[in-house]
């Protein structure tokens, strides 16, 4: 049995995506002792998973202050294991835990993480594959432990409820993976057509986000969510989930609703794992082309393939300068 720490420090999408690597490490060793760190705004997505002990912090002093009554305590870990989470602070959390191995999951630090895995070849397809990294740091410590098939956490069901509607989620932190007002218009009578007697929800954090002021829109219901609980909530009603490649989805995916993900810069393959219910919508023209172009403010790629899928004629919109859609 291994006692051990775990750290999970990321945005929405990361979080989930490594505690469903972790959620397979616990499910191989039932009888090791977890500490998991979270941030406490994530707390209530994994808050009903069994076999974790959790340690919900919201700043670097609340976090750095229990890891020092650890030590004044005199507690030991087997392994300190950084599956997502950047910067000195992180080292400098590593460090004042006592253990005997300390693993950083992206192979940060080697002066602290002394026990990291090496890091792969980044042009191969396998280590793009997000959830590839917090795998990598799991199998420093079982070699055999095996790629989870898709995203689902059980203690999730609790929210799920008798379905009654159905969810689009336009909003992201980038405007490149954003849907506009304009694409959900374009896609809301082809949803429509798809879930019949289904009422449209479209959610959004806060009212005016993106465009989407709460109320009446195109004949679906603008609603803000307002934090996780609210999120979480909304989703357990859905039997079925449209929207981009956000952190917002793979909550969707982690409660098994079937889901249209809608892609611009990012790839399928990187994000998707092999058995979730999910259909990938992207312009061929893009083949696996990425874009790196975060600062990007007019996503023609996005909005070409919504209008694509919903058999609407596409926005005559120009691609912007080095866009990978303009001829080479």
């Amino acid at each position: 049995m291994k006692k051990i720490f775990v750290l999970i420090r990321d945005k929405l999408g990361d979080t989930v995506i490594a505690f469903q690597a972790l959620a397979a490490y616990r499910a191989a060793h039932p009888d090791d002792e977890i500490t998991l760190m979270v941030h406490a705004h994530y707390l209530p997505i994994i808050a009903r998973e069994k076999g974790y002990r959790l340690i919900p912090y919201r700043s670097y002093f609340q976090a750095i202050s229990w890891a020092l009554w650890q030590r004044a305590t005199f507690q030991h870990f087997d392994v300190v294991l950084v599956l997502r989470g950047f910067g000195e602070k992180v080292a400098k959390l590593a460090k004042t835990l006592p253990a005997t191995q300390r693993i950083h999951a992206l192979n940060r630090y080697p002066e602290v993480f002394e026990n990291s895995p090496a890091a792969p070849d980044q042009h191969s397809e396998s280590a793009q594959i997000h959830i590839a990294p917090a795998m990598r740091g799991l199998q420093v410590l079982d070699a055999a432990l095996v790629c989870p098939e898709k995203l689902y956490l059980a203690g999730l069901s609790h929210y799920r409820k008798t379905p009654e509607t159905v969810v689009i989620c336009p909003v992201s932190d980038e405007i490149r993976r954003t849907l506009s007002p304009e694409d959900v218009a374009r896609l809301i009578p082809s949803i429509q057509q798809r879930h019949p007697g289904l009422k449209l929800r479209i959610l959004v954090r806060n009212s005016g986000e993106s465009g989407f002021v709460s109320g009446e829109f195109a004949g679906a219901e603008v609603l803000a969510f307002g934090n996780i609980e609210g999120l979480l909530q909304k989703l357990g009603q859905a039997a079925a989930y449209y929207g981009s490649d956000t952190g917002i989805y793979h909550i969707a995916a982690a409660m098994d609703l079937p889901s249209v993900i809608f892609f611009g810069p990012s790839q399928p393959y990187k994000v998707i794992l092999p058995a979730q219910k999910t259909e990938a919508v992207r312009l061929e023209a893009l083949g696996q082309t990425h874009c790196d172009n975060k600062a990007c403010q007019t996503p023609v790629c996005i909005h070409r393939a919504v209008a694509n899928w919903a058999g609407k004629p596409a926005p005559d919109t120009p691609t912007p300068e080095n866009c990978p859609l303009n001829p080479q």
